[in-house]
């Protein structure tokens, strides 16, 4: 695995397009928007925002990433004001009101003070699972972070996930059911 720069992007984007296309979250996020490259749209914002305030990963083939936040707040510039607008008038004004619901309710569930880390997302292409990729892009930051006390905190509305983070020693400490789906929210 290796740190992410800017020129990984597309190889990034394309392993979450992939990867999200059939995520419960995302789809609920999107269904209201009417442009057809509404995913790539949010897979690429989600991009250029954690690049500014977290940690990319990707595997040495690849194949998979990871993306990382933390607590930190980006920093407001006008290439934020560019990125938000145009994510707005790109997505449209229903899906962003969602989108923002639903991150309120996201980011109510974590520690209003101290340190965090969040895995935003992490995807794997269908043709590389099952071979440890996540497990190798998750590892060295969950064991860097229990060295140092620092909480992890993920959510997921995949039923199948929530067994497969326990293992990585997450628990579900919170489920929250808005309207046809339910986010599962863990921490280790």
């Amino acid at each position: 695995m290796r740190k992410a720069e800017h020129k990984d992007k597309t190889i990034i984007t394309n392993i979450l397009a992939v990867s999200f296309k059939n995520d419960p979250q995302v789809n609920w996020y999107l269904e209201e928007s009417r442009n057809r490259n509404k995913l790539n749209i949010l897979i690429d914002y989600v991009f250029e925002e954690t690049i500014r305030k977290g940690e990319i990963y990707i595997s040495e083939d690849n194949m998979a990433t990871a993306l990382w936040n933390s607590e930190k707040e980006e920093i407001i510039s006008l290439n934020y004001i560019f990125r938000n607008l145009s994510f707005l008038f790109r997505i449209g004004i229903k899906s962003t009101i969602r989108i923002l619901k639903m991150n309120k309710l996201i980011y109510s569930q974590y520690p209003k003070n101290g340190s965090y880390f969040h895995l935003h997302l992490i995807g794997v292409l269908p043709e590389a699972q099952g071979k440890g990729l996540a497990s190798s892009l998750m590892n060295p930051t969950l064991a860097k972070k229990k060295g140092n006390k620092i909480p992890v905190y993920l959510e997921t509305a995949n039923p199948k996930n929530v067994e497969i983070y326990k293992r990585k020693g997450f628990n579900v400490f919170n489920t929250i059911q808005t309207e046809n789906i339910t986010i599962y929210f863990m921490k280790t």
